[in-house]
């Protein structure tokens, strides 16, 4: 069940990027006719650019393409007009006007809308000093529509609600963590150091599997928000910030009982007595079974209200192994670190689950005869 060696997922052409692909071709197409019948273009591509430009793959993405494309429209607007008016010759007017578009376009808020920056400046320029102010009033009419329908059509289009992913990638870490909880049992039983058997390379695995699992679910609360789809209401509640941030606090205890376990001299495992540590084996079949346990609570991090059953034997025996006068004794330094580690990711675990609510108190019937009623 917990042999899975995480691997990096391929990212297909599928459904999702079909129904982007869609929407932004049912934006431009509408932007065209619109274009076509309002303002009698023969012509609109810039309209039909503009709606093709801004169409993301969430309403939230769109609606920041749309504001990037927009700023940057306004702002080639606000720099050529000036020049071209009264920046005489025509010649420094334009180099006016380049050097300004360029360098604001460089600004991060802008991003790559920012190229449309100098563009819309050099347009601007052009039927201003042209005196054409009726081609720059429809040009820029046909931005606007452009934005409307492909803010409309990303938002009433069926809206990706990215869910699913981000299930399989918060199902793919919990499935390594406990793969390698797993492992570092067997690591302190003596079947070797934990790069022996989990690889070396396991401490990476679980730093890739948890960067993709906080994109995934980002890019899920992102595609949730401001979507009109009774989906994306109905699966909210399965994107719990506090799974992965339990997962996350894991992962870290997990990665520093590695370390500590490949630092550890061999004298502390099964089957290798000395005098120096004499009673390190009976720690060791112990604390192996609480990594297990470990592993299975892991596992069953849902964010569920009740934790998985063993979490709290899980902690109190924690409590026990590590309290003063324990049998067996934790005599060695690393040992105590390896404890401290392990109650760490518990509590973790157990601050994942969200606070039950209080039931109401019921009235039991057979005392309902004896409470006192007010007289009329």
């Amino acid at each position: 069940m917990l042999s899975a060696r995480m691997t990096a997922p391929p990212i297909p052409f599928g459904r999702t990027e079909c129904a982007d692909a869609a929407r932004a071709t049912v934006a431009a197409g509408l932007t065209w006719q619109a274009c076509v019948t309002l303002l009698h273009a023969p012509h609109p591509y810039v309209g039909a650019v503009a709606a093709l430009l801004i169409v993301e793959a969430t309403v939230v993405r769109t609606v920041a393409a749309a504001t990037r494309y927009a700023a940057g429209c306004l702002l080639g607007v606000a720099v050529a007009v000036p020049a071209a008016l009264y920046v005489e010759p025509g010649t420094a007017g334009l180099a006016l006007v380049v050097f300004a578009s360029v360098v604001l376009s460089r600004h991060e808020f802008l991003g790559h809308h920012g190229l449309h920056l100098p563009t819309t400046a050099l347009i601007t320029y052009a039927l201003v000093r042209g005196r054409h102010p009726a081609e720059l009033a429809d040009h820029l009419a046909e931005i606007v529509l452009g934005l409307a329908f492909g803010l409309a059509c990303s938002a009433l289009l069926l809206p990706a609600v990215r869910v699913r992913s981000a299930e399989r990638a918060l199902e793919r870490l919990r499935t390594l963590l406990a793969h390698h909880l797993d492992g570092l049992a067997d690591s302190v039983t003596g079947r070797g150091r934990p790069r022996e058997v989990l690889g070396p390379a396991w401490r990476h695995e679980l730093d890739t599997a948890l960067a993709q699992a906080r994109t995934a679910v980002e890019e899920a609360h992102e595609s949730v928000r401001w979507n009109v789809r009774p989906t994306a209401r109905r699966h909210r509640r399965h994107l719990d910030r506090r799974v992965l941030r339990a997962l996350a606090d894991v992962e870290e205890q997990v990665c520093a009982t590695g370390r500590l376990l490949d630092e550890r001299p061999a004298v502390g495992r099964v089957g290798t007595r000395s005098q120096s540590a004499p009673r390190a084996d009976g720690f060791a079949q112990p604390y192996a079974r609480l990594l297990r346990t470990t592993a299975l609570c892991v596992y069953d991090c849902r964010g569920q209200v009740r934790p998985h059953p063993a979490l709290p034997a899980a902690r109190h025996a924690v409590a026990r192994l590590g309290r003063p006068g324990c049998d067996p004794p934790v005599a060695r330094a690393e040992d105590r670190h390896l404890l401290r580690h392990l109650d760490a990711a518990l509590t973790c675990l157990t601050t994942s689950a969200p606070a039950s609510p209080r039931p109401a108190a019921r009235r039991h019937r057979a005392f309902g005869s004896l409470r006192p009623t007010q007289r009329r």
